[in-house]
């Protein structure tokens, strides 16, 4: 059975999206990767802020992409 991969799934088709997707799953990564050691009890205040910062970048960019496609008609 094949292993299966971390790595975000990148459905980032359209002119807007696709120059975001690296950062994207850079974000989603260090995200995750803040989680995990707030879970694991590692400096859980600083570790669950910067978790919750870049879920708010996420979260902007997300919203930012939409609006852009809208204007744009993608």
């Amino acid at each position: 059975m094949p292993k299966e991969s971390n790595q975000s799934k990148r459905t980032f088709t359209s002119v807007v999206r696709k120059p975001y997707q690296d950062a994207i799953a850079f974000a989603l990564k260090t995200h995750d990767y803040h989680m995990e050691l707030y879970h694991r009890g590692h400096s859980q205040d600083f570790h669950l802020k910067q978790a919750m910062r870049m879920k708010d970048w996420m979260t902007d960019m997300k919203d930012y992409i939409v609006k852009l496609e809208d204007e744009l008609d993608v």
